[in-house]
């Protein structure tokens, strides 16, 4: 009898908790040990976490991440410290899972590869839009050629207020990397211009960003993110996503969360909703690259592309003009 692929969980943020609430682990895999996040905060959360999953708790990630019995390594952290967990495990050989995106910069992607290299660990690409049914359909059928030729792309991410402070990411970072790699996976060609603005609304530092980016082929793409006030996204509790691509032959528009995303009650309203699906899809995945089932794959060329999307953004919003690239 084949044993199963032990999983580690570092962190304790609403990817985690599902896994006790409703969404079990993968088959083929059992929950071996868990950690709090680098910061500690949530120490108090994943040792009742590992109780209700019936797994040893660790007091040090570090223990997690280089675990001998653990195979995949699911990094369920808000804080921006999760780049060192990750780091960590792929260079203990493991298979991580790190829904929020592991790395925003060049220099913090540098370390990851580096530590992939060293330690022959994979990362999964993160963000959950490209996890879920609709969102891979839409992407593989621009892919594919399926419109035409894209000639614009809308997306947006539109957030309750209360759902600032788990983590400390910018609105960029926090909220952005899902809808670059939707543009960066349906849109092959090269950044040519891109002027962004930043703003706060409601008392926050970055509660809204407008981007307009143009491609190497004169895709025009609209990036809209926004914390809001929870009166101004009355169809879904917690917030909605929706992204529209029209191409010469074809257009579509989707919203990818609404038929693969299960909220918490109100017992825990403030959280973000657990979109269970795309998130489960990536362990699937990851239990089966470790048990050598699928191929290991390297993310890192395309995670490139998404970094310098965004380093791109960021210096169009503090400048406040058009970066020419």
């Amino acid at each position: 009898m084949t044993s199963p692929i032990g999983m580690g969980i570092i962190g304790a943020n609403r990817y985690a908790a599902a896994l006790a609430d409703y969404a079990a682990p993968p088959a083929g895999a059992e929950v071996s040990a868990i950690a709090p996040s680098p910061n500690g905060r949530d120490r108090t959360a994943a040792a009742a976490l590992a109780r209700s999953l019936r797994a040893g708790f660790e007091r040090d990630w570090g223990s997690v991440a280089r675990h001998p019995a653990v195979g995949v390594v699911l990094v369920a952290s808000d804080d921006p410290g999760r780049s060192a967990a990750v780091e960590a495990a792929l260079g203990a050989d493991k298979i991580v899972v790190c829904p929020a995106p592991a790395a925003t910069t060049t220099e913090a992607l540098d370390r990851l590869s580096a530590a992939q290299t060293r330690g022959h660990g994979v990362l999964l690409a993160p963000g959950e839009i490209r996890y879920t049914p609709a969102g891979a359909r839409a992407v593989a059928l621009a892919v594919a050629g399926g419109l035409g030729r894209l000639h614009s792309i809308y997306a947006a991410v539109r957030l309750r207020v209360p759902d600032r402070g788990s983590g400390d990411d910018s609105i960029l970072d926090r909220l952005g990397w899902d809808l670059f790699d939707t543009l960066c996976t349906a849109v092959p060609h090269a950044l040519r211009r891109v002027h962004a603005t930043v703003a706060g609304l409601f008392g926050g530092t970055e509660d809204t960003a407008a981007i307009v980016a143009r491609l190497g082929d004169d895709t025009i793409a609209t990036i809209d993110l926004s914390r809001c006030l929870p009166a101004s996204i009355p169809t879904v509790p917690q917030g909605e996503v929706e992204i529209e691509l029209i191409g010469s032959r074809d257009a579509l528009r989707l919203e990818p969360y609404r038929t693969a995303v299960r909220f918490h009650g109100e017992r825990d309203a403030a959280r973000l909703p657990w979109m269970d699906e795309p998130v489960v899809s990536m362990l699937h995945e990851g239990v089966r690259i470790a048990a050598g089932e699928a191929p290991r794959p390297n993310h890192f060329e395309h995670f490139r592309r998404v970094v310098g999307l965004m380093d791109a953004v960021k210096a169009s919003a503090t400048r406040g003009d058009t970066i020419t690239v």
